[in-house]
């Protein structure tokens, strides 16, 4: 194995680890090296992050007498490991799409793979850091010297990582030989990529919701530990016990069982199954439905558009996260119920449902985005003998319709969560539906307006007109505008207005600016589009 060719693979596939991210260090100017130093600091800092504000946590728990807490941290940072692992093996081995490139050149196979499982795992290895702390704390308060903690505490962690990286390994190619995922490819790398935000942002709400809830006296309670991570646990408060050595023993054993086939039953049959897979993209054609109107075949090329899975990752991250992150807050670490509230309330909900709108829909969404998706296409339709105006309505409902069943269903189990009454949920809903039509109308003349075919990457579209700044100040905007004006609404209900003259002059105020909004579209867009 030459080392130099190695370290150098190792640079390469850095760069296929987050695509997006990778590209954002580009438009900054960097190159070559510095690119790659840019994205290995990144992981750095992500470690170091990890590192201080679990660690901060960690270190106030007796882990030796709480293995309920033991597993429940293992299997937190095992869920953001494992969804880490899914998305990055994806890209490096699939996204990257250069195995058959290393053909010609004078490189070995174990050279390349090795490069790409190292470049994985330098990746993985910064979210699992805080392991190290839980395990060196479970070792040392169980009176172990801080010498054979140390040491205890790096073998199981290697031992631990390689578990996780070699299963995720496993399931993912594994997953995909199989004749569904080469079906489906673009709807299971979603599914994938949708995964790895999920589990994180989950971990991170997990970590708050048990601040909230534990109690770090001498005499705290555990919660019901997790059998399967248990051994980890008997290794390091025990580890010199019948017992300890056997389960120490039962892990190194696993651990060489599951390389073996990662060995044995998946590097050797890699190439060729990326050979088998390039001839099947070359000579697989789209089928296409006989007898289907134009309509209708338009519809579906508008939903194929949607299909890209960095689209829908870029999408999910950008413009989904705030809203879950504080909307699972408020569920998780202040639990309240409003079943109590009357119906003086509906305007007050209605208008709660246009904010939560405006929060979920950004510059970054789908419906934000749709007419920039066709790219070359785009001018090819324009020579057809069809009308734009009818294309564009068309296109826009497809990516409202999406929109709202999005923030629709996020605010329905806001309400479920929150034990909203039938009618207050009936008003709030009513709200996101409708503030989410009116700004989809807005975005979607915005992307018209500043429309670009020509883009490589899709965080280009997102940053289009005010750039990174003005998304975070639309949405922390509009969450401080929303709060202010729900307050004062609430105020106003409570101050015994009669509710028929207050939510009917609201609604009036809000059928006017309504009304005008569109009146303001139709005639600078729509109209100029038929004209």
């Amino acid at each position: 194995m030459n080392s130099g060719i190695i370290k150098r693979l190792i640079a390469v596939n850095m760069l296929y680890v987050n695509p997006s991210s990778t590209n954002q260090i580009r438009k900054k100017g960097r190159k070559g090296k510095q690119v790659i130093r840019s994205i290995i600091q990144q992981y750095l800092l992500s470690g170091v992050i990890f590192l201080v504000i679990y660690g901060a946590t960690m270190i106030l728990i007796d882990f030796a007498k709480l293995p309920g807490y033991f597993t429940y941290y293992m299997a937190l940072f095992a869920l953001i490991g494992f969804s880490q692992s899914l998305s990055t093996i994806f890209n490096v081995f699939f996204e990257s799409k250069d195995l058959q490139d290393y053909l010609p050149l004078p490189i070995k196979r174990g050279e390349v793979f090795i490069a790409k499982f190292l470049a994985v795992g330098m990746t993985i290895v910064p979210f699992l850091l805080p392991l190290l702390i839980l395990f060196f704390l479970t070792a040392f308060k169980s009176g172990y010297s801080i010498i054979f903690a140390v040491i205890g505490a790096i073998l199981l962690f290697l031992i631990f990582f390689i578990l996780l990286f070699s299963l995720c390994s496993l399931i993912v190619f594994g997953m995909t030989k199989t004749k569904l995922f080469r079906q489906h490819k673009k709807l299971f790398t979603s599914l994938m990529l949708g995964f790895s935000m999920v589990v994180s942002v989950g971990g991170i709400l997990a970590i708050n919701f048990t601040q909230n809830s534990m109690d770090h006296s001498a005499g705290a309670a555990d919660r019901g530990s997790l059998a399967i991570f248990m051994p980890f646990y008997q290794v390091m408060r025990e580890p010199f016990t019948a017992k300890g050595i056997l389960t120490f023993l039962a892990l190194l054993a696993l651990t060489g069982l599951l390389l073996l086939a990662l060995r044995f039953f998946v590097v050797p049959s890699l190439y060729e199954q990326f050979s088998d897979e390039g001839s099947r993209t070359v000579a697989t054609k789209r089928k296409r439905k006989s007898n289907q109107s134009l309509k209708k075949q338009l519809a579906s090329y508008n939903h194929q558009l949607l299909k890209n899975p960095n689209l829908i990752m870029q999408v999910l991250t950008s413009s989904l996260i705030m809203p879950i992150v504080m909307v699972a807050t408020m569920v998780t670490t202040n639990p309240v119920s409003l079943a109590t509230l009357g119906t003086k309330f509906m305007g007050v909900f209605f208008v709660c449902g246009i904010v939560f709108a405006f929060i979920t829909l950004n510059q970054t969404s789908f419906v934000s985005n749709l007419i920039s998706l066709d790219r070359e296409n785009f001018f090819f339709i324009q020579s057809l003998p069809l009308s734009l105006e009818k294309y564009l309505r068309q296109k826009f409902w497809v990516g409202c319709r999406i929109q709202m069943g999005i923030s629709g269903v996020m605010g329905v189990l806001l309400a479920l969560a929150l034990h909203f009454p039938i009618a207050l949920l009936l008003t709030f809903t009513a709200g996101i539906l409708w503030g989410t039509y009116l700004l989809s109308l807005y975005f979607f003349s915005r992307d018209y307006r500043l429309l670009n075919l020509t883009w490589t990457n899709i965080s280009q579209l997102f940053t289009r007109g005010v750039g990174n700044y003005g998304l975070m100040l639309w949405m922390f905007g509009t969450m401080i505008v929303g709060a202010i004006l729900i307050a004062l609404y609430v105020v106003a209900v409570l101050m015994n207005i009669h509710p028929v003259l207050l939510n009917g002059g609201v609604m009036i105020w809000l059928a006017i600016l309504s009304g005008g909004w569109l009146w303001i579209n139709h005639s600078n867009f729509w109209k100029k589009l038929s004209s």
